[in-house]
């Protein structure tokens, strides 16, 4: 067990490994340099740089977070860049390269691991593909954690250092609010017994430690009224008709919690697959994920921290697997894993083991047993890098965003024409289990012409267009004729809908017919039957773009269409072949 225990303790022989731990960092950021090089720019990126660049500073505080879900400090920071012209780009990613080296540099350099730790951790999938790669808040996110961490040992002492590293997290992210309310609970509880036990609680107000907590619940409060979602938001599960009663006897909700904290690291179904796609692999996670609950559990009561770990991760690991989740939020609840062995092990004596661990460790005696304890340690210690570097060869090798739509659309000058984007379309039977392959194999024939045969539409959500998100931050005006019609210069997506979508539809038609579309869009719905006589819209182009996971990419595949009486006037575009396998012959000229 002291082997255990000096895995968490500095050496002192450490103490002076300046030159390989900045050869580390160095490392690191020429890693996250070269992946970014190849990276292009997803939604959640460029719909944050689009906020930045069109909002004004007004609805950054009191517009964008009812929607967004997410406290104003990150568009904050990008409005400084996009609003003075910078190129999108190469500005986003060094933004985020410069926070994700910064983070590293305090863990690398500030954490009490020894070494192996130290320099694995940065090149684990979250902290190098996911928070380093993407730009997204969470950069910011693990600064705070580390932060956090440093000032945890005298937060009694120095409570502001604490309190702004907590209220840095909490301006990152609403999942940061969430953990550093929990841990202000705690710490709240904390010194209440302290005065009680000292017999000071009636001058509790002279405690600084009282006037920072006040500080941190003034932001939390302000955030928390900005991040209320609006009526007509849109998000993940706001009209998935689920009531509070069916989510509470859900099982698979259940599932998910109990595999969070293995997902956080090790798990590979979360953001690949679902949990239940692949049973055998599904129960494995649950199984390791419960033994993560215990064991960390476990660590936290023998070393006084349970409440510390527990409140916070139990607050954010319940709203994950009962509300909404994405496989980026997890590497939040590695980030807390991180935080507890780090005030673990830089409390006096270290980090104490847990007494059913020692036991168990004795009583295994046998060689074989405890090598292949030691391999499986190893692999899923290992898993989180290999992770890594399967991400980041699956993002330079694929399309990952749709910057090639905007390539063909400024390769062939197409800014000035009418452009129609996708927008999210509700058909009738949508929530209904339809397994007739046949039927669905039909209704994509249909689509790879427009207009087409589709199921009557049940709801328009003409503002949810995250493809147009994706194409406009290339263009300095907006080029898509139906992104935004009532508020054309917002070149970024309104999460809106419940809208009324024939007043939106109106402002598309007194444009005319749109020259090209990017994606299936059922103008059917938009345009009679007059307006469309004759008219019909062909692909030209096939765009696979995908998103990536930790070992697979999830494919998605759009169509760029083009009027067929504009062949004439375009004639570097060529119709493609539909999927059976027929080739669109040109159509005879009608004469005069």
């Amino acid at each position: 067990m002291s082997k255990l225990k000096s895995l968490f303790i500095r050496r002192a022989d450490e103490k002076n490994s300046f030159k390989s731990d900045l050869l580390v960092l160095l490392i690191y950021t020429a890693g996250i340099i070269f992946v970014t090089c190849f990276h292009e720019l997803w939604f959640d990126e460029t719909q944050a740089w689009q906020i930045a660049k069109c909002a004004s500073f007004k609805e950054l505080f009191t517009y964008i977070p009812h929607y967004e879900g997410h406290p104003p400090m990150w568009h904050l920071l990008l409005s400084v860049f996009a609003k003075n012209g910078a190129p999108v780009d190469f500005t986003l990613k060094a933004i985020n390269t410069v926070f994700c080296v910064i983070a590293m540099a305090l863990l690398i350099f500030r954490s009490p691991f020894p070494r192996i730790v130290r320099y694995l951790l940065p090149f684990t999938f979250f902290f190098f593909y996911q928070y380093g790669v993407l730009s997204r808040p969470y950069s910011i996110s693990m600064i705070a954690f580390f932060l956090m961490a440093i000032a945890y040992k005298e937060r009694n002492a120095h409570p502001w250092r604490y309190i702004l590293a907590m209220t840095l997290l909490s301006l990152s992210t609403a999942f940061g609010l969430m953990i550093a309310g929990g841990l202000c609970i705690v710490w709240t509880f904390e010194i209440i017994a302290e005065l009680i036990r000292n017999k000071k609680l009636k001058f509790f107000w002279k405690d600084m430690r009282f006037w920072s907590l006040c500080f941190i619940l003034v932001i939390a409060v302000a955030v928390m009224l900005m991040i209320i979602p609006a009526d007509n938001c849109y998000y993940i599960g706001a009209d998935d008709g689920l009531s509070v009663f069916d989510r509470v006897i859900f099982l698979p909700f259940y599932e998910y919690l109990a595999a969070m904290p293995f997902e956080s690291w090790s798990g590979i179904l979360l953001g690949n697959y679902d949990i239940n796609s692949i049973p055998a692999i599904g129960i494995v996670e649950i199984i390791c994920g419960l033994a993560m609950w215990v064991g960390l559990s476990a660590f936290a009561v023998k070393n006084k921290k349970f409440f510390t770990f527990f409140l916070p991760y139990l607050i954010v690991t319940v709203v994950w697997a009962f509300k909404y989740v994405s496989i980026h939020h997890l590497g939040l609840g590695a980030l807390l894993h991180i935080f507890l062995f780090w005030i673990m092990a830089e409390q006096e004596g270290g980090i104490a083991v847990p007494e059913f661990m020692k036991k168990l460790n004795s009583n295994v005696t046998s060689p074989a047993i405890r090598k292949f304890v030691m391999v499986a340690g190893a692999v899923i210690c290992l898993a989180p890098v290999a992770y890594s570097v399967i991400a980041s060869v699956l993002d330079m090798t694929h399309e990952v965003g749709l910057t090639c739509v905007a390539d063909i659309i400024k390769e062939n000058h197409l800014e000035d024409t009418n452009i129609m984007a996708m927008w999210e379309v509700v058909y009738e039977g949508d929530d209904d289990d339809d397994d007739d392959d046949e039927k669905i194999d039909r209704y994509l024939f249909a689509t790879l012409e427009i207009p087409s045969a589709h199921r009557p539409i049940k709801e328009s959500r003409t503002y949810l267009s995250g493809a147009s998100a994706m194409i406009q931050p290339y263009f300095d005006k907006n080029i898509i004729m139906n992104f935004n019609a009532d508020c054309p210069e917002d070149m970024y997506m309104h999460y809106q809908y419940k809208e009324d979508s024939e007043k939106i539809y109106s402002l598309w038609r007194e444009k005319g017919l749109p020259d090209f579309i990017v994606g299936y869009c059922p103008i059917d719905d938009v345009y009679d039957e007059k307006t469309l006589e004759g008219v019909r819209y062909l692909p030209v182009k096939m765009i696979d773009y995908c998103t990536v996971g930790k070992v697979c990419v999830n494919h998605s595949c759009i169509y760029f269409y083009m009027r067929d009486d504009l062949f004439d006037e375009y004639p570097q575009f060529e119709w493609i072949n539909d999927q059976t396998g027929n080739v669109f012959e040109r159509k005879p000229q009608k004469a005069e």
